[in-house]
């Protein structure tokens, strides 16, 4: 979005959850806003798509299990679709290491983001928040072929 050493636009990032076909490899990826498209399905309903990433689907263990160190044997290419609407769920009370209670609400992710732009004296300084040069406005486009080509 913004190629400067000394600027750094605050993207907002949005999760996409991904599994395997074979249900044993998962990952949770984050991606950036201006790396995302939008499409509709012939139903109507807006998806956003981030690309596709590679997802083992077989792995071998070394060591002991408990070691957890396995290498991937096989993967397969997944598609990063999600809804454009997403119920979140946290956990507002905890006991015995198991949630009790939990709160839910309801996100709409937008098409369009303001993005503030942070800036520094010099490379040696961070990027803070309390040093915002401009902001830009970010727009997630429209991928035309998206709903065709990932059978929705």
């Amino acid at each position: 979005m913004y190629q400067d050493r000394l600027h750094e636009p605050q993207v907002p990032v949005i999760p996409f959850y991904v599994s395997a076909s074979t249900g044993i490899g998962g990952k949770l990826v984050l991606k950036k806003a201006h790396d995302l498209a939008y499409f509709k399905a012939s139903d109507g309903r807006a998806w956003l798509y981030g690309g596709v990433i590679s997802i083992c689907t077989q792995y071998s263990v070394t060591g002991s299990l408990s070691d957890s160190r396995r290498q991937c044997l096989a993967s397969e290419e997944v598609p990063l679709v999600r809804d454009m609407r997403s119920q979140l769920r946290y956990c507002t009370y905890r006991s015995d290491d198991d949630c009790q209670t939990y709160a839910s609400r309801e996100v709409l992710y937008s098409l369009e983001y303001y993005v503030p732009v942070m800036y520094r004296a010099s490379e040696s300084d961070s990027f803070t928040r309390a040093r915002v040069a401009f902001s830009k406005i970010l727009q997630i486009p429209e991928c035309g072929d998206c709903a065709r080509r990932l059978g929705f």
